[in-house]
């Protein structure tokens, strides 16, 4: 979503790597949290009467209301499903079959936030168990209508999903860590070892994963600044292939809303070098074979590009402050 014309005017943009081309695709005036799975752009419309969810088809280049029910803030879109949130029917997950037309209601505790989708699975953080204080990860899965409890921890958030893998951000151990839960095998896994108060912090958008690689944004501890490091956010990589993580940008630049699609990373950044006329655009790199590599070598490749330390810059996308790949499968 961009605010290029007013700063209370948001509408959806798409960019075209393959073509090079820009495309806006609503003038709402008020359209947030895009989310897109192939040729399909799924988004919130806010203004008025015209509240509701909404569905771009970039083939065929037609709008169509999917939902009138409530307002979906947080939206996620996997083949013909499409899941949200409805926060005006009391803060319950739903799901719409772009095949069927018809609309379910997942959730009926009026405590579930932020879900995400993959084929038949829905995740989504409850607190079921006490309000804004007793968070865990649930699954629904759309082929049996069974809902499974992942966490026991209540203190996980924001969990996304790939495959049979489960990622979030969980606080069990005074910190937040992130973790991963493999539900075939059912066995969680952690990543991160934050054994200070800085370094991962639980805030949408901020955590996202891809076959087998997981990307977040983390910074040092004061004790682990190395010369020439500073406090700010960077995005991470692990991978689980190789079961090893590494510190992929130096930026100094606000980095949030961070996404994943094969071997490209996109996210928007707040240039904050100047406060009084700061500038968020979007940007995108590639992580190639030697992105594996140690932090010694990557430290190399980061000081032969200075416009973005750390990366190795592709495409600047200007037009979506929460853009996410055009081909995602």
């Amino acid at each position: 979503m961009d605010w290029r014309n007013k700063a209370e005017i948001s509408d959806i943009y798409v960019y075209d790597l393959s073509t090079g081309k820009e495309i806006k695709i609503t003038t709402s005036e008020l359209a947030l949290n895009p989310k897109i799975y192939g040729d399909r752009v799924v988004y919130c419309n806010m203004s008025g009467e015209m509240s509701g969810i909404y569905l771009y088809n970039l083939s065929t280049n037609n709008e169509t209301r999917v939902s009138t029910s409530g307002m979906g803030i947080y939206t996620s879109i996997y083949g013909d499903r499409i899941v949200y949130l409805n926060e005006l029917a009391g803060n319950d997950i739903y799901t719409y079959d772009l095949s069927t037309k018809k609309e379910t209601r997942i959730t009926t505790n009026g405590s579930a936030a932020i879900p995400s989708i993959y084929g038949d699975k829905i995740v989504y953080h409850d607190w079921r168990n006490g309000f804004l204080k007793y968070s865990d990860i649930y699954m629904y899965d759309l082929s049996t209508s069974t809902e499974t409890r992942i966490t026991s921890s209540g203190s996980a958030l924001l969990p996304a999903i790939y495959d049979d893998r489960i990622v979030y951000y969980d606080q069990s151990n005074g910190k937040y860590d992130i973790y991963m839960y493999d539900l075939s095998t059912n066995k969680e896994t952690k990543i991160t070892n934050n054994e200070t108060a800085n370094g991962t912090h639980p805030l949408y958008g901020t955590l996202a994963m891809y076959g087998d690689r997981i990307i977040w944004l983390e910074r040092s501890s004061v004790e682990d600044l190395q010369p020439g490091e500073d406090l700010y956010f960077n995005i991470h990589i692990y991978d689980l292939s190789t079961s090893s993580g590494v510190r992929i940008s130096t930026s100094r630049d606000l980095i949030n809303y961070l996404d994943i699609y094969d071997n490209r990373i996109v996210w928007s950044s707040d240039n904050r070098t100047d406060i009084s006329n700061s500038t968020v655009d979007i940007y995108m790199c590639t992580i190639s074979e030697e992105d594996k590599g140690s932090n010694d070598k990557r430290q190399s490749r980061m000081e032969k590009n200075k416009s973005m330390p750390g990366f190795d810059i592709v495409g600047c996308i200007t037009c979506l402050f929460g853009v996410f790949m055009y081909r995602r499968k």
